[in-house]
């Protein structure tokens, strides 16, 4: 068996014959080397042909979140200029705690937005997507408040506008579209003097809202089985044996709320400004805490009122509170 590859060589003139020989081992080994980088180039291209797809589709991730980041930017803008026209209201009462974290939130993307183009500067990608998202949780919160607020102010000026197209309350609304039903429009008005009394006391606005809304959703004529009376469901003898204030009184929601409000502030200065606690003794007593050896009392309506709370403050951004 022959074990050379051999090549006959003829000259151009006519004459002699000349032959080369190839080891079969060297021509195997140089077939091999053509398979191989054949294989390679074929891997490329196919690594190629997958990567390039997916690719593209980051490419345009990247160019659509930046075109959102900026939309975001502009959004907040709008809403701080908002917020300035409201401001300039003598009767606008807003949560200022929410603009002025909504504008610390924008500073924060405005002073992290430099990082992203430089090229050592992955490491503050991070930061960067948690100030945006800051920024629409405080856009979200703020829009909220605004609208609450506008609800209230519509109100104050003019109780007319709550009807369109001729209607009224005495008429029921009659050949008009109510805009604004009374019960939201009482609700917003109440907002409006919880946040108000709230910043008064030096009680988080949130907190008030949040407890108002699971004492009696903001009902001033709200009157519990145990007899606790208005929006913050004082007790009776709390009013009058602390505040000299007649059972009658505390159905004005003005009074209702600067006592609840008070207390509420007495007993987070007395539990160190722990939320639960304070939470927990303006539902059962501030004894009953003490003797479950500060913790929260192991009373089922307690801990419910105390999960209630905390869950609506979610309806009313970050509480600017701190255990």
């Amino acid at each position: 068996m022959a074990r050379k590859l051999q090549i006959i060589l003829m000259s151009d003139a006519a004459g002699s014959l000349r032959s080369l020989a190839i080891p079969k081992a060297l021509v195997v080994l140089g077939i091999c080397c053509l398979v191989f980088w054949v294989g390679v180039v074929a891997y490329i291209v196919a690594e190629y042909r997958a990567v390039r797809g997916p690719w593209i589709e980051l490419v345009r991730l990247g160019k659509e979140n930046a075109e959102q980041k900026e939309t975001i930017r502009r959004m907040t803008e709008e809403i701080i200029q908002v917020a300035q026209d409201l401001g300039g209201l003598p009767e606008y009462e807003g949560q200022g705690e929410i603009g002025e974290r909504l504008l610390e939130a924008y500073d924060d993307v405005q002073s992290l937005i430099a990082f992203e183009s430089r090229p050592d500067g992955s490491w503050s990608q991070r930061p960067v997507r948690e100030s945006y998202r800051s920024l629409v949780r405080e856009m979200h919160a703020s829009l909220e408040s605004f609208d609450r607020e506008l609800d209230s102010l519509a109100v104050l000026y003019n109780p007319s506008t709550l009807y369109a197209m001729g209607g009224s309350p005495s008429d029921g609304a009659s050949g008009g579209t109510v805009l604004i039903d009374l019960e939201t429009a009482n609700r917003a008005l109440i907002e409006r003097r919880l946040r108000k009394i709230a910043r008064e006391i030096g009680v988080s606005p949130g907190l008030a809202l949040s407890m108002a809304k699971v004492e009696s959703q903001f009902d001033h004529k709200a009157v519990s089985p145990s007899g606790a009376i208005g929006v913050l469901q004082v007790m009776p003898h709390v009013a009058r044996d602390a505040y000299d204030v007649p059972a009658e009184k505390l159905f004005d929601p003005d009074v209702n709320i600067r006592i609840g409000l008070t207390v509420m502030k007495s007993l987070l200065e007395r539990f160190d400004d722990n939320l639960d606690l304070s939470l927990a003794a303006y539902n059962a007593g501030p004894s009953r805490v003490v003797e479950a050896g500060y913790q929260v009392p192991p009373i089922r309506q307690t801990q419910k009122y105390v999960k209630r709370v905390k869950e609506a403050m979610n309806e009313y951004g970050p509480l600017y509170w701190h255990d």
